[in-house]
């Protein structure tokens, strides 16, 4: 019997090991592995044994999720529960420090926050299409609350943000949000998780409107949108100037590409820039540089 007990405790013991070390940061299994053995004389963690201890964890009450291979706590039952207060304080004095101190200082400061987010119920869900209507709850929040999200792509690469909105275009689901001065659409199906970010937010400037210049037979015969409108360029036979007041620049740039060299974005300078780095893109796509 008491060998049994203390089976039993070692057990209980290398869940909370487990545990410990997935509060200290996100890690894919074959590093939960490696980590975890360090601490030990022999290997005595496996895939196996270690997924047994994630599912006793989750039994327990603590929420772990998978994305992109790593596993990420996102709820404890014995977590932090901030209030927005709290929340707007902290992000008070991470400006200040961002403001007044040197960057290291600034680094060790985002790192306490780092360590301290991993005690509080952060929300972050998976994307995919059985949990669809968490995601969607989750981003609405986000906009709700005033709240930056942060999107989790499958190839690894991340996106923080203001949330926008949810829209669809031809049958497939997009996530709208506000970054680097512009709205991007971001197709559902490229996202494996979505954060939401303990960053308020007050508001965004909305985009400028694009300018765009149309030549030769596409001038003469393009029609206008209703969420544009005709300036005038002279000489007239130059072609005709087209004011965009969409506010969804993603959409209209991959329209514009289809006009190839009868079309010119001419404003603004980052809308611009958009349209040159989507060519480059496009270019790189079939071999040429």
């Amino acid at each position: 019997m008491a060998k049994n007990t203390i089976k039993k405790n070692i057990s209980s013991l290398h869940v909370l090991k487990t545990l410990k070390l997935l509060l200290e940061d996100n890690y894919t299994m074959a590093e939960l592995i490696q980590k975890l053995n360090e601490q030990e004389k022999e290997s005595i963690f496996n895939n196996s044994v270690i997924s047994k201890y994630i599912n006793t964890c989750r039994f327990c009450g603590v929420k772990i999720v998978k994305i992109f291979n790593k596993y990420y706590v996102t709820k404890l039952p014995f977590g932090l529960n901030l209030t927005d207060d709290e929340t707007n304080l902290i992000q008070n004095l991470k400006n200040a420090v961002i403001a007044e101190l040197s960057t290291k200082s600034c680094n060790k400061f985002q790192k306490f926050i780092d360590k301290l987010n991993r005690y509080t119920n952060k929300k972050i869900a998976r994307v995919e299409k059985k949990a669809y209507p968490i995601a969607f709850e989750l981003f609405e929040k986000a906009i709700n609350m005033k709240k930056r999200v942060k999107l989790l792509f499958k190839n690894r690469y991340e996106l923080s943000g203001i949330p926008v909105d949810i829209t669809t275009q031809k049958g497939k689901i997009f996530f709208r949000i506000y970054t680097k001065s512009r709205i991007r659409m971001i197709d559902a199906s490229r996202l494996s998780g979505i954060e939401v970010l303990d960053e308020t937010f007050v508001g965004y400037m909305n985009e400028q409107d694009v300018l765009f210049k149309l030549k030769g037979k596409l001038a003469k015969r393009y029609e206008i949108r209703e969420e544009e409108e005709l300036r005038n360029i002279v000489p007239p036979e130059d072609g005709i100037l087209v004011c965009n007041k969409s506010r969804n620049s993603e959409m209209l740039l991959s329209r514009l590409m289809r006009y190839d060299s009868l079309c010119e974005v001419v404003a603004p300078k980052i809308i611009r820039e958009d349209m040159k780095e989507l060519i480059n893109d496009t270019l790189l796509n079939y071999g040429i540089k």
